[in-house]
């Protein structure tokens, strides 16, 4: 079951990332100049699809799906801290907290998921 509910979780979690992009861009509020959003966006593509696929992995009960959510969620618990102090720094004080509590969830995940693949590892 928390096998389940971290896959679930982590899609969810790769298309908000996803869906918060495409109405940043929509708006036109956008944090940066056009070079350094272009990286910004590419590392937040590559984390969205990490969640996603480690999570769809992990739903369908395949081997591999541990190890990408773990290696997703790592790069889940940098981009929120990032854009926690960015928020922060915006005044937005409820939106920088929002992103502390999903690091730190994401950063238990890691721990679990890696946990897991310790586990696996040692009955092979």
């Amino acid at each position: 079951m928390t096998t389940r509910l971290i896959g679930l979780y982590s899609v969810a979690l790769g298309l908000a990332v996803a869906g918060l992009w495409a109405a940043i861009l929509v708006s036109g509020d956008l944090p940066e100049g056009r070079r350094a959003l272009a990286f910004h966006l590419l590392s937040e593509a590559l984390m969205a699809l990490g969640v996603m696929i480690g999570g769809a992995l992990l739903l369908k009960g395949h081997r591999t799906g541990a190890g990408i959510a773990a290696a997703a969620h790592a790069m889940v618990v940098y981009s929120t801290l990032n854009a926690a102090g960015y928020y922060l720094q915006r005044g937005a004080a409820g939106v920088c907290g929002a992103m502390v509590l999903l690091a730190i969830l994401s950063a238990l995940l890691v721990v679990l998921l890696l946990g897991r693949l310790s586990d696996r590892a040692a009955s092979a």
